[in-house]
């Protein structure tokens, strides 16, 4: 009876972990997997208060693995699917009120994942947050437009795990796991799994919540943060440029220009390490388009804006 199965890995949260687990139904049509990576004592009481209370088809698990980290408590629950289908959640999100009657309608399908729009608030304010736009532009262009290159960007770049409707099939016939690296353990999951899918749908509709906070892994600049998220870019164009076309790949217009501005953060001389590893990956940095002095203040402009409205929630840890 089981249709879908939810994998949640926890740390240190269990007050917005409840609040997730409010927004699940309670039904034996769905698998629920929650994964804790060793909370700090200060926590447990608190989590052990949420085993009690939310105990009907949820399965309380420990990363007792030698890997830290929220992909290796992914893989421990992916272990463990009985459902057909299987969604991603962070335990500071939350689904929102109908996502069940929502993805039910999807339950039947012949395709492989179901990509939703997702939205995102400040946990702080409960205000609209940025968090979503890349991937609900993502969802919007190809529903606009579909086409082989707004095909290739969802496919491709829509990198977290969460608001998609994944068959359990497509992970298990593919043998498709999270990296267990302290950041980005989800991109090569996303990558893996565009590249195995036969077919998809895009939906406009909203089905989960992200949130944003002070300190979150998304928010830390840590060199070594930093460098797990590098290590795992460079492995991204390696994956792709070896399977897809020359059009296909050029396409996704990718580019280590970010990670090159970024690493200013951490010191000039973390800045030229960056490039020699870039450049012998053979990953572009210059791109012609900085020429163009239009589209460089305009990026300027968008950059400056989104690091104001981000700056708040920054947490060093060099």
């Amino acid at each position: 009876m089981i249709k879908l199965t939810i994998i949640i890995p926890h740390y240190n949260s269990p007050v917005l972990l409840e609040r997730l687990l409010k927004t699940i139904p309670q039904t034996k049509e769905i698998q629920v997997i929650v994964i804790d990576d060793n909370s700090d004592e200060i926590y447990k009481e608190k989590y052990l208060e949420i085993k009690k209370e939310h105990n009907i088809n949820i399965e309380y698990l420990c990363n007792y693995s030698n890997k830290k980290g929220a992909g290796s408590c992914r893989n421990i629950g992916l272990e463990r699917v009985l459902g057909e289908w299987v969604l991603c959640a962070d335990a500071d999100d939350y689904f929102t009120e109908d996502f069940f009657e929502v993805i039910q309608k999807y339950l039947q399908a012949s395709e492989d994942v179901i990509f939703f729009k997702p939205t995102s608030v400040e946990l702080d304010t409960g205000k609209l947050s940025n968090r979503h736009v890349r991937y609900e532009k993502l969802v919007e262009e190809y529903l606009r437009t579909p086409n082989e290159k707004t095909e290739m960007f969802l496919r491709y770049k829509y990198y977290p795990p969460w608001s998609k409707l994944i068959k359990a099939s497509l992970i298990k016939e593919n043998n498709i796991y999270f990296d267990e690296v302290i950041a980005s353990n989800d991109v090569m999951f996303s990558t893996k799994i565009g590249y195995n899918l036969n077919n998809f749908i895009a939906s406009d509709e909203i089905i989960y919540c992200v949130t944003r906070s002070k300190g979150s892994l998304t928010m830390v600049i840590s060199s070594d943060v930093f460098d797990s998220r590098l290590n795992v870019f460079i492995n991204y164009n390696i994956y792709l440029k070896k399977r897809l076309t020359n059009r296909e790949f050029n396409y996704l217009g990718l580019s280590g220009r970010n990670y090159l501005v970024k690493s200013l953060d951490l010191g000039f001389r973390k800045t030229v390490v960056v490039y020699r590893k870039l450049f012998k990956n053979r990953i572009r940095v210059i791109e012609f388009k900085i020429l163009n002095p239009i589209w460089l203040l305009t990026r300027i402009k968008k950059v400056h804006s989104e690091r104001t409205i981000e700056k708040k929630y920054y947490k060093k840890d060099i």
